[in-house]
């Protein structure tokens, strides 16, 4: 509770529209806007299940437009699942998604008429000026460049250690997860399953090839979890000592705790680019269209990121966007070329090649 009210209070101080500069443009959102609070209602389906994020999202944007916002917060699996079976039957219940890439794998097929594109629909000068995000250019994920935006840009691929078991200079590169003083103390979020436990993985894979694989994950017994909080627990409390595929938000509260939970980076193996669950998309036929042009804007908007990047801990892509609590190792270093996980050829061609030797290295 503490920290959603410390989070609306740089949010909430007035009331006020976001309204684009030109005349014509001004008029056109003021028409979208009328037409959307006549609605009343937009739905948003998220990966992002942190309630922070969804009390945030619900009141701000209440105050902003008097709009209500319905969050949907559900595995990305899942939030696939109802996407699809809802597409297929013609009645879509949600209106925007924020969740991550996996929909890009067959977008070119029937999941394509699943979705509107959302650059028409982007109005707000702060969101289209390309200035505003990072490289200078809003990124998209999709091959036509407007139906899915990335909204944030991270580091993964780095290791937590329990500091009381392991000190950092022991784990100096991936090679030495293979000591035999680890065997039965590494865990890891599941590497069979989409998420940042597969990703590291497939990076792992990459670079360092099949027999490393085995040689970490079966040779060393790593266990597995699908639970963020449940991996940073094992670490905190010593029952294992390296954990794999992690993200922040379970890690930074016990850090800030002073609990034994520390963060390190390898000299053979910097880590990788991801965007998480920061894409924004458009369901097509949704039942809250004008509602739902609002909600896009908004979360791609300063405001609307800085939210997402507060409750996220995750660096977003626009420039003018800096959240003191996300971590240092999150942002890319200067002088660093990271793969892309989220760049479309590899995650549309790549990716899936990987992920299949991953399940004949590791099994189901």
């Amino acid at each position: 509770m503490r920290r959603y009210i410390k989070l609306l209070a740089g949010f909430s101080a007035g009331i006020f529209l976001l309204l684009p500069a030109t005349t014509g443009a001004q008029a056109q959102w003021n028409e979208v806007l009328a037409k959307a609070r006549k609605e009343g209602t937009v739905v948003l389906g998220t990966s992002h299940t942190d309630p922070s994020f969804r009390q945030a999202v619900t009141r701000v944007f209440l105050d902003r437009f008097g709009i209500k916002v319905e969050v949907r917060a559900l595995p990305s699996g899942d939030l696939v699942s109802i996407i699809g079976r809802e597409c297929t039957a013609g009645r879509p219940s949600m209106d925007v998604i924020m969740s991550g890439l996996s929909e890009v794998l067959g977008f070119h097929g029937k999941d394509k008429t699943c979705y509107s594109p959302i650059k028409p629909a982007l109005m707000l000068p702060e969101v289209i000026d390309a200035k505003n995000w990072q490289g200078g250019f809003l990124k998209w994920n999709d091959s036509d460049g407007q139906y899915f935006l990335q909204t944030s840009e991270y580091v993964e691929g780095w290791t937590t250690i329990n500091p009381e078991q392991v000190q950092p200079a022991q784990v100096a590169t991936a090679q030495d997860f293979l000591k035999p003083e680890f065997t039965g103390k590494i865990a890891s979020f599941d590497p069979r399953r989409g998420g940042p436990g597969q990703a590291t993985a497939t990076f792992l894979l990459l670079s360092f090839g099949d027999d490393y694989i085995r040689r970490l994950y079966v040779g060393q017994k790593v266990v597995y979890t699908t639970e963020y909080r449940q991996l940073a627990d094992w670490i905190t409390r010593g029952g294992y000592s390296i954990g794999l595929g992690l993200i922040a938000t379970p890690i930074e509260p016990l850090r800030k705790a002073q609990l034994p939970i520390a963060v390190v980076t390898h000299k053979d193996f910097p880590g990788f680019l991801s965007g998480g669950f920061s894409v924004l998309k458009s369901l097509k036929d949704s039942p809250h269209p004008n509602a739902a042009t609002v909600l896009l804007n908004w979360l791609a908007s300063k405001e609307g990121q800085e939210i997402f990047s507060q409750t996220a801990l995750w660096p977003s892509r626009r420039v003018d966007v800096q959240v003191k609590e996300v971590p240092d190792y999150l942002f890319p270093k200067k002088g660093i070329k990271y793969l892309d996980n989220f760049d479309l050829d590899f995650y549309s061609k790549k990716r899936p090649e990987t992920s299949k030797k991953l399940i004949e290295l590791l099994g189901r």
